[in-house]
């Protein structure tokens, strides 16, 4: 029980939360208030995205579905996937969260324990680093510069690499600077990750619809050199 309580007590207050919650708290006493603290639109859901789920439940779909998500939904994604990317991706290989955090929580807690080294943005999603401490891991921050378009730099990634490290969490298009790294940069990244073929990678691209001014986002399963250690993280509630 008291290891238990020691590692909750590692984890850190998402503060996106934080603000809404105070921001909910002004709004119920009458303030008018722009909340740009979380990721949510400031509309509401389509009409017909609303009907569809309400048709889907008057049909019957509801109740337990397999741990990994239905079969029609992994062969979309896998679909979209080689739509988007030209890339193949079994549905075997799809697994449905109910959210982003789980997929970055059970990919960190697969490779965190005391004495491993994680590597993650920095700045970047808070429960990213909370998540790693968690494990008991130590966390070392990949720093995202303002002079490099807030783009991560390769050579600087790989050079916090060592032989404790277990993951590399990348995030691009990039959370909370928009930065968006180009393929120049990430070919040096997996080229210079063929000296560490123990390291796995967690690519969040959960943004990678939302680019602009020419921008062109790189989806890492275009490396088929990484496929079998990469851990790929995207969404809908970003997108759609």
């Amino acid at each position: 029980m008291l290891k238990t309580i020691a590692a909750f007590d590692r984890i850190g207050e998402e503060n996106a939360f934080a603000v809404l919650a105070r921001a909910n708290a002004l709004v119920a006493q009458g303030r008018d208030i722009i909340n740009l603290g979380i990721g949510q639109p400031d509309f509401r859901t389509p009409d017909f995205i609303v009907e569809a789920a309400v048709k889907a439940l008057r049909e019957g779909h509801h109740g337990y579905t397999p741990a990994t998500g239905i079969p029609p939904l992994r062969e979309a994604v896998a679909e979209d996937l080689h739509k988007r990317f030209n890339v193949e991706v079994s549905p075997d290989s799809v697994m449905i969260m109910p959210g982003g955090k789980p997929t970055m929580f059970m990919s960190i807690l697969m490779f965190g324990e005391p004495g491993a080294e994680i590597l993650y943005p920095d700045p970047g999603f808070p429960i990213y680093r909370s998540m790693i401490e968690f494990t008991g891991a130590k966390p070392v921050p990949v720093p995202i510069r303002e002079e490099n378009g807030f783009a991560f730099s390769a050579a600087e990634t790989l050079k916090l690499i060592t032989p404790k490290t277990r993951l590399l969490i990348v995030n691009s298009p990039a959370n909370p600077t928009g930065g968006v790294t180009p393929k120049s940069e990430v070919d040096k990244l997996v080229a210079g990750l063929a000296k560490w073929p123990d390291v796995a990678i967690m690519s969040d691209e959960i943004y990678d619809h939302m680019v602009y001014d020419g921008e062109t986002h790189v989806c890492l399963l275009n490396y088929p050199e990484i496929r079998d250690r990469l851990i790929l993280l995207n969404g809908w509630s970003k997108t759609y």
